[in-house]
């Protein structure tokens, strides 16, 4: 299974923002979002703030596959 096709399955079980794929082995999120908008997939993209481990927040977005419930 490659890269690509991981991060689709997630998208296809639920959503995803950049730590979690980090943590799937995608360390460019947005890459592989704009590579598989690319090949025809509809994927929204809306602002999340997350925790840092410095005890501040971050945005950043949560990319979810649209037509799948």
């Amino acid at each position: 299974m490659t890269k690509k096709d991981s991060i689709l399955t997630a998208l296809r079980h639920g959503s995803l923002n950049r730590f979690e794929a980090e943590r799937m082995g995608d360390h460019c999120l947005p890459t592989t979002i704009a590579e598989l908008r690319s090949e025809g997939h509809v994927i929204d993209g809306e602002w999340e703030e997350v925790p840092t481990r410095f005890g501040k927040s971050c945005r950043v977005k949560r990319y979810r596959l649209v037509g799948v419930q």
